[in-house]
């Protein structure tokens, strides 16, 4: 996770690359359900713009829940 001046923070990009790979779905609802965020924020990752940095530790954490559940 990178700092930005605005207090945003950038996602590296294998995360995103693990979150297109783990999504069920592009809509707000099965972004929602599966990492919590809306679509607005699915466009800001993909786009490489900042997020929040408490989003940025939320989405980690789903992220590795999910890996650890997908996993055989």
């Amino acid at each position: 996770m990178q700092q930005n001046n605005s207090n945003g923070v950038h996602l590296e990009e294998e995360m995103i690359l693990q979150m297109q790979k783990l999504a069920t779905g592009r809509t707000d609802e099965a972004l929602n359900a599966r990492f919590g965020i809306s679509y607005n924020t699915w466009r800001k990752l993909l786009a490489g713009q900042p997020i929040r940095p408490s989003l940025a530790d939320r989405l980690k954490d789903r992220i590795a829940a999910l890996q650890a559940t997908d996993r055989p």
